[in-house]
């Protein structure tokens, strides 16, 4: 059955989207079929989706098509209040509900803005569709300036409205407070609402990924034009300083993540801000927005961009100084863009000060339970905290890499090393937002004590070739390579790397000396398919582009290995355009061939072959075509019998079925190196390195 809960603000400007995100995100990692619904959004007939909306189910990767989660728009509510059709508004809500519901276990629901955000009712919306579905109300109030004593008044009063009008009041979220101030705040809260038999779920500061707007919403806020730093467009924005007096005076107020606002003909400002962002030990700016129309002159720009090495976002406006300052500091951080980073920061913050074990338990009780995507990456992290590794990433100076980092530390799943000159990384990282703690530890290849004892281990394992010093010097101060080295060496037990080069890059150190494990002549890859009852391995969908019979077979054993090792009983399905014996062919006979050769190798294992994807995976076909076998109809490691054939399809899965692809997952290797696609998310990156780890812990 269904389960259904209602988020309902107990005032305008709550962050109730941010309460809804973080419940179905962590309701889908402990197991539950999670979706999101918004009764009533900000549509208003032409088509746009509600901006809250549209942040949840984008973050998260919704699977449920975008046009399901809002059931009506709030234009839509007056017009029936007005026309008296108030009624069938509900029943038309109730039923985009039950369309939802019908998918999954749980369905998170996030009302209107406040519980009276239509007075021409005569009841509330959020109360009646509560009362219509069943489900119970989660109350958010913001705890913004307020001490315990108000915050607990202003809970108290929403409660009793709320009960008064028919609506249970399951628990309490109180966000949005003092950072400084949350963990007293939280004691007071749960000692007075424990006397009011109220229920506390969590005490959640002020996110700072979510309150400071970004350089982007101040080009889009003020059309600015961007004369340098548009890949720094994502620095949050602090504070705001109009420098309009001397520069000795201005240099006083300069602090970290400021935006510098003053005139465009103000040249000794805009140098001094250049300067500072080179500079370690003074306050960096963001920004700098130079008003009234005015344009330095070239050879000062020029001059900037030496100093800042053309990072510091420098913007241009028209308006003057005076009107700037006044749009700037009424710029609002736009919630539905840039996703991920806020997607990490309330993840964090749920998982540190919110309490939903009881609240999960009393969902979960009542659904049953599926090995989701997220409840795979869930076991996968435990799986990797439990035997902690360190993961090599070479490309310390890219913003995704550092904000995987700062998510892989903040969980504490592996240990990590950047690689690249760490004061320039650390300030970075701070211009970003991205907070790095001291236990991620920062190697700088060119100044690092290994360096000459990589060369020497280079020149021994390349003799062969007969590498000459010089060559081996450069190739070591390539971080890709000393980052393999340090993998080789034990330094570090896995790499992830690909962000920003190409996978032969990334992969020709690996193979130069880490190599194969023994046994094993070819490296080849996997995919984990999480789709949204099971996961399933694909291989070779990335490596070996047209695989012989030989490495057919080393392909599907290794991918036996690899899926065992990660809790999925392997049962491999050698892919073919034909099932059993009714095909013959060339390309038939080398999957039957292959998978002879597989059967040979390991007569434990369970493996059919040739079979058709639809035998394989239906359990239906597999009754007509297969009857007797073991793996026809549920088969959970797939072998392509080529490149073409594996990563086409793994991409339509991934597209049409809304399945997350996890890879690829190089195996054959002696220890973990993996390649990370050049468009790979953060979260891609972290997924990777969990899974490079695991592979560390067998290898």
């Amino acid at each position: 059955m269904t389960q259904s809960v209602m988020v309902v603000a107990s005032e305008a400007g709550t962050g109730k989207s941010v309460i809804s995100l973080g419940l179905v995100d962590q309701l889908e990692r402990h197991g539950a079929r999670t979706a999101y619904f918004k009764p009533v959004g900000l549509t208003n007939g032409s088509g746009a989706l509600d901006p809250d909306a549209r942040f949840v189910h984008q973050t998260l990767h919704l699977r449920t098509p975008p046009e399901w989660i809002v059931g009506a728009g709030s234009s839509d509510v007056t017009r029936a209040v007005e026309e008296g059709r108030y009624d069938e508004l509900v029943d038309r809500i109730l039923e985009a509900h039950a369309r939802l519901a019908a998918e999954v276990d749980i369905v998170v629901c996030e009302g209107v803005d406040s519980t009276a955000a239509f007075p021409a009712l005569d009841s509330d919306i959020n109360i009646d569709l509560a009362k219509n579905l069943d489900a119970p109300v989660l109350l958010v109030t913001s705890g913004r300036g307020l001490g315990a004593n108000d915050i607990t008044s202003n809970i108290i009063l929403a409660r009793n409205q709320l009960h008064e009008r028919g609506a249970e009041v399951s628990g309490v979220f109180v966000n949005r407070v003092e950072a400084r101030k949350q963990e007293d705040l939280a004691d007071n809260l749960r000692r007075l609402l424990r006397e009011k038999r109220v229920t506390l779920y969590g005490v959640l500061p002020e996110l700072v990924e979510l309150s400071h707007p970004r350089i982007r919403d101040v080009v889009r806020a003020l059309e600015a034009r961007i004369l340098q730093g548009e890949n720094m467009l994502d620095a949050q924005v602090g504070a705001v300083l109009v420098a309009a007096m001397g520069l000795e005076n201005a240099l006083h107020y300069f602090e970290d993540g400021c935006l510098v606002i003053t005139p465009g003909d103000r040249e000794e400002i805009l140098l001094a801000a250049a300067a500072a962002y080179a500079c370690d030990n003074v306050p960096r700016p963001a920004g700098v927005v130079l008003s009234g129309g005015f344009e330095p002159r070239r050879k000062v720009l020029q001059l900037v961009h030496g100093l800042s090495q053309g990072r510091l976002p420098i913007l241009h406006v028209d308006a003057p100084t005076y009107e700037t300052a006044i749009a700037v500091n009424h710029v609002e951080p736009v919630l539905f863009e840039n996703q991920e980073d806020k997607a990490l920061a309330v993840r964090a913050a749920m998982e540190e000060y919110v309490d939903l074990d009881q609240l999960v338990a009393e969902k979960l009780a009542a659904t049953r339970k599926v090995v989701t995507p997220r409840r795979f990456l869930r076991d996968l992290r435990d799986k990797a905290r439990a035997d902690k590794k360190t993961i090599v990433l070479p490309e310390g100076d890219v913003d995704r890499i550092l904000r995987a980092a700062e998510e892989l530390r903040r969980q504490d799943i592996v240990d990590i090393a950047l690689l690249g000159e760490e004061s320039e990384i650390r300030k970075y990282a701070a211009q970003i937002g991205v907070r790095l703690d001291d236990s991620v530890v920062i190697v700088d290849p060119h100044s690092d004590k290994e360096f000459d004892d990589y060369v020497q281990t280079l020149l021994e394992l390349r003799k062969h070739k007969g590498l000459p010093e010089d060559m081996a010097r450069d190739l070591m101060r390539d971080r890709t390579y000393f980052g393999t080295m340090m993998v080789y060496k034990g330094r570090a037990d896995g790499m992830v790397s690909g962000s920003t080069t190409t996978t032969q890059a990334t992969l020709r150190p690996a193979f130069e000396f880490v190599k194969t494990k023994p046994g094993i002549k070819s490296v080849s890859s996997v995919f984990f398919m999480c789709l949204p009852d099971r996961v399933l391995v694909y291989g070779d969908c990335a490596v070996i582009v047209n695989p012989t019979i030989e490495q057919l077979a080393e392909i599907a054993l290794a991918s036996a290995d690899t899926a065992r090792a990660f809790g999925i009983e392997p049962r491999v399905a050698m892919l073919s355009y034909s099932t059993g014996t009714s095909g013959k062919g060339e390309d038939v006979d080398r999957v039957r061939e292959a998978t002879a050769l597989v059967r040979q190798r390991n007569p434990e294992l369970k493996v059919e072959g040739p079979i058709q994807y639809d035998a394989a995976i239906d359990p239906i076909v597999a009754r007509t075509k297969l009857p007797e076998s073991q793996v026809a109809g549920q088969a959970t490691v797939f072998i392509f019998p080529d490149l073409n054939t594996g990563n086409n399809t793994y991409k339509a899965v991934q597209r049409s079925a809304g399945a997350i692809a996890i890879g690829p997952i190089l195996q054959g290797m002696r220890k973990p190196v993996n390649d990370l696609s050049r468009g790979a998310t953060v979260t891609d990156i972290v997924n990777t390195a969990i899974v490079t780890a695991i592979q560390a812990q067998t290898s």
